[in-house]
């Protein structure tokens, strides 16, 4: 099910298309960063959840050669990436809940 903002012309051939693609982590994972693209800062995650630069990031997404080998996440990485995005949605959740509690001047 796709939740971007985008207007996907044919809702339903897209999501018969995603669901084959986030079968596999490489796939799911380029889904993900696809439909979060210019929500998510790339060089602060690599940063402040891997200690990695954006390029690490980078070359890990896309499955780039590096040394003349291809570098993708490895199981380890898939999960901290995933718990990454979980904390930034909590976080942005609670971000969220302050501005609804919050009062408006008056």
């Amino acid at each position: 099910m796709y939740l971007g903002k985008r207007k996907i012309y044919n809702l339903a051939e897209y999501n018969e298309r995603r669901a084959k693609c986030i079968e596999y982590k490489p796939d799911a994972t380029a889904t993900a960063f696809s439909e979060l693209e210019g929500i998510i800062n790339k060089s602060q995650l690599a940063e402040q959840y891997f200690g990695k630069s954006q390029s690490w990031l980078s070359q890990r997404l896309h499955g780039c050669e590096v040394l003349n080998k291809a570098r993708y996440f490895n199981e380890s990485e898939y999960h901290q990436l995933a718990d990454a995005l979980r904390d930034i949605a909590k976080r942005l959740i609670a971000h969220a809940d302050e501005i609804d509690n919050a009062k408006i001047e008056e």
